[in-house]
């Protein structure tokens, strides 16, 4: 098995075309919920002190953060380094970035409406600019070009934390029982295939799995307008597909509140650049 049967394997199964601007936009409220929620994010956590008792985050680190979303990640980084520069295509994502870096007093972050695919690091200055670039969960990680870009852009390290298998329980059942769709598993032989690109390329990346179990509870109203935007429903009573998951969740909803349990083994990946 060489190179190309890897970069070809990673492609397998996936969208023709990523999910665009308005897809995370409407994503945002869901994904803020968890910085701004009580306590903090266990999961956040765990990545940091396993980045910092790697060595990979200092606290003079500079730091590129892929798909930063609404800067959960950017902001625990931002307080144990010099500098953060967060990325993502949502306008919504980074709007809550950016007020949840100034909720933590912070003035060392820097938010960017950039597209990973489309950046040209001499544009930026940004070849071997950062100790460490991360892509937690991200998108703009999908083939071999913003793979490489990602190691060019770093002068120390690179992280990588991607889904090797996940359950959802209300999810699941929606895309396969309800509304009929094929299983497709979006993260299906990445982390195997980034490993193996990356040793044949040069590099000898690290790998840690790491499992967790989470809950979220939502509205029934919250679940149908979650679920509608991952299933790529129209917010009406003429789609189908939006009355199929309505009726469901009302099925299962408890006092009106839908519950969901999702279970996760995710590889955590790093590399010298």
């Amino acid at each position: 098995m060489d190179l190309q049967y890897f970069i070809h394997l990673w492609s397998e199964g996936k969208a023709s075309k990523a999910s665009g601007k308005a897809f995370w936009d409407n994503r945002a409220d869901e994904f803020n919920k968890l910085v701004s929620q009580a306590g903090p994010d266990e999961r956040i956590q765990k990545i940091v002190t396993f980045l910092s008792h790697k060595g990979l985050l200092t606290e003079t680190s500079s730091v590129l953060d892929i798909g930063c979303g609404p800067g959960r990640f950017a902001v625990e980084f931002a307080k144990k380094s010099t500098d953060v520069t967060g990325l993502d295509i949502s306008d919504k994502m980074l709007g809550y970035a950016v007020r949840n870096a100034e909720a933590a007093n912070l003035t060392n972050t820097s938010f960017k409406n950039i597209n990973w695919d489309e950046v040209n690091l001499e544009d930026h200055s940004w070849r071997k600019r950062f100790d460490l670039v991360t892509a937690i969960n991200s998108p703009g990680i999908h083939d071999l070009a913003t793979l490489e870009k990602m190691t060019s852009a770093s002068k120390g390290y690179c992280f990588l934390s991607n889904f090797v298998h996940r359950t959802d329980s209300v999810q699941d059942i929606l895309r396969t029982e309800i509304l009929k769709n094929e299983e497709v598993r979006f993260y299906s032989n990445t982390v195997y295939s980034i490993f193996n690109i990356l040793w044949l390329t040069g590099y000898y990346p690290g790998i840690s799995y790491v499992d967790t179990d989470r809950e979220t509870v939502r509205t029934v109203e919250e679940a149908c307008i979650y679920y509608g935007t991952l299933f790529d429903t129209e917010n009406d009573a003429c789609d189908e597909k939006n009355d199929l998951i309505r009726r469901y969740l009302n099925e299962i909803s408890v006092n009106g509140l839908v519950k969901e349990k999702v279970q996760t083994k995710t590889a955590w990946m790093y590399w010298k650049a």
